[in-house]
């Protein structure tokens, strides 16, 4: 069996540096952690779990729990997440709600008797959790995507300044009668969107026009029929922002059907750079959020909160990136 010695000798550090880059006690150098990575690798040393956890409090465990860990956005997110525990040979463990029939409690009890150190908790727009069923766990937490309450850490998508980036755009390409197809009036970063793109409205020199502003689901068959009923009332719209790509699909669906050429007389722009959203018979303009970022950030609070370097409480922000395509661009 490969030891932590052989590492050393054949990377031509000391035992301390490997110990030093596999459990990020000491700040190293990027240089010689990819170097040590690469003969950790080439050699394949493993960790032993068991003998660190017996001289220490810690496992070296954390988990990671989503509805569904198959999922796109939640895949992204985890390959963030690996990218720092594999550099501190941290070692994780995976729960989908949906392998427990969407039992929470269930889930959470598989989660506690793995012995975890903390937990990273990735939220899709269908899971719903109150912050007394993960303080249950008694274990540090960080939560992506959802601020569930000031006293848990958080890892957030910057919403507003999309929104706000939405409506500054669609007016920059040209657009000056504008509409939103928002999503659920409970939902948090349909709310916050929202409120980006008309403070972006409200900042351009279209203070004279008032944006129409609808609520649906974050799906197609919303963005079709809401898109029908802003142009319908007012057919002079000519830029919408949709909360998401799939009702901005659906709108742009709803366009093509009607005969409305996009981008030259509707441009419509989306939200998540989902799959299909390049593919779509108009490619879709639309933001990409900084997910493998995000899942970095994440495990690093709560390494930081585990061995207590942090504080809990924290909100973090990451902007998205525009991507334009063809629904805003001629």
């Amino acid at each position: 069996m490969v030891k932590i010695t052989d590492v050393a000798k054949e990377a031509g550090v000391s035992p301390s540096t490997v110990s030093h880059v596999l459990n990020g006690n000491r700040p190293i150098s990027q240089k010689t952690k990819d170097h040590v990575m690469a003969v950790i690798d080439r050699l394949g040393y493993q960790k032993n779990a068991n003998a660190s956890a017996l001289k220490s409090k810690y496992s070296g465990i954390i988990g990671f729990f989503a509805s569904d860990i198959t999922e796109l956005f939640v895949t992204r997110i985890i390959k963030g997440v690996e990218n720092i525990t594999r550099e501190r040979g941290i070692h994780l463990v995976f729960a989908s709600s949906a392998e427990f029939g969407y039992d929470l409690d269930k889930t959470l009890t598989f989660l506690k008797k793995r012995n975890i150190d903390g937990i990273i908790i990735s939220y899709g727009i269908t899971q719903n959790t109150e912050e007394t069923e993960l303080n249950s766990l008694h274990i540090p937490m960080v939560t992506i995507n959802r601020n569930i309450s000031k006293s848990i850490t958080s890892v957030l998508p910057d919403n507003f300044d999309g929104g706000y980036s939405a409506a500054r755009h669609l007016i920059e390409r040209g657009a000056v009668h504008l509409a939103m197809i928002a999503g659920p009036k409970n939902r948090m970063a349909s709310q916050r969107r929202r409120d980006g793109f008309l403070e972006g409205i409200k900042d351009s020199e279209l203070l004279s026009y008032k944006p129409f502003v609808v609520y649906g689901e974050f799906d197609f068959k919303s963005g079709y029929r809401l898109a029908g009923e802003i142009l319908e009332n007012d057919p002079s719209v000519d830029g919408i922002f949709c909360a998401n790509d799939y009702m901005a699909a659906g709108a742009i669906d709803y366009a093509r059907r009607h005969g409305i050429e996009i981008p030259e007389q509707l441009k419509v722009i989306g939200f998540d750079n989902r799959e299909f959203s390049e593919f779509w018979p108009t490619p879709i303009t639309t933001f990409s959020q900084p997910l493998e970022s995000m899942g970095e950030k994440s495990a690093e609070l709560l390494l930081d909160l585990i061995h207590r370097k942090g504080i809990a409480r924290e909100k973090i922000y990451m902007k998205s990136t525009l991507i334009e395509r063809k629904s805003t661009v001629p």
